[in-house]
């Protein structure tokens, strides 16, 4: 159980403490400048765990209020201290850089709450549970690979977003896709045989009186070359009616067309 709550704890710094992530893409930095990318794999793990140490005695919730609230206080103390536009700017952009992967997840957690109640809907608690955690591990994947990609290219924001881009795509190949997208898929596929259907089946379309489902065949005789046809069967006129071309006379073809 002690395991299991460190790894949670270690994981909701991961996500919402700024200190963590800083310390993983600082520390990644350092090592990255005397070893290179050798054992980068080493590198990175190190850096994470380094991070857990120094925040495991923190309280990230403060933290990230923190860093949310002095938001704009360090903007305007940066765009001060800073020379020309330029430097200006950068320096602005630096702040909002900082913030990026918890304003990330904060972003992502939103988006990511309707998916989650559509499957407490669909699914079920147990569904509904399953998916949160589907939800979380792509989160953790998205920030893990932010810090990393920040780290190891060296363009501010870009290199994170590549490497939250790529954490979170690694970390949907073991997870699975979600529910909104299986649901969407599902929708997709039903939808495809419908119309499908209504292609290939005469009787699945939408017939003249507008009803859905119904195809009604529509007549290939007026009414008066019905009714020369009743006449001609019932009086015995122009010899033995099954002498007669049914299908030259619902054409309109044979001399039945004539008496109309």
């Amino acid at each position: 159980m002690v395991g299991i709550s460190r790894i949670l704890k270690a994981g909701g710094r991961l996500l919402f403490d700024p200190k963590f992530q800083d310390t993983v893409t600082d520390t990644i930095k350092a090592s990255k400048k005397v070893s290179g990318y050798k054992n980068i794999h080493k590198q990175i793990g190190d850096a994470f765990v380094k991070a857990d140490r120094a925040t495991v005695n923190t309280p990230f919730w403060s933290n990230m209020k923190k860093s949310l609230t002095s938001l704009f206080p360090d903007i305007k103390n940066s765009w001060k201290a800073a020379k020309g536009i330029g430097g200006k700017s950068k320096a602005v952009f630096g702040q909002f850089a900082k913030r990026m992967p918890l304003l990330g997840v904060l972003l992502t957690l939103a988006l990511e709450v309707p998916n989650i109640v559509s499957a407490f809907k669909d699914k079920g608690l147990v569904g509904g549970l399953v998916e949160t955690g589907k939800s979380t591990a792509r989160l953790a994947g998205a920030t893990a690979g932010f810090a990393i990609g920040q780290a190891l290219i060296p363009i501010p924001l870009v290199g994170g977003l590549i490497g939250g881009f790529v954490g979170d795509w690694l970390v949907s190949k073991v997870v699975g896709k979600s529910h909104s997208e299986k649901k969407a898929e599902a929708e997709a596929e039903v939808k495809s045989a419908q119309e499908a259907t209504q292609t290939t089946n005469p009787y699945a379309q939408v017939g003249s009186s507008g009803t859905s489902g119904i195809n009604y065949v529509q007549p290939t005789m007026t009414p008066q070359q019905l009714l020369a046809m009743q006449q001609m069967l019932y009086s015995g006129g122009f010899g033995n009616p099954m002498d007669q071309d049914f299908m030259a006379m619902t054409s309109g073809m044979n001399r039945l067309n004539y008496l109309c």
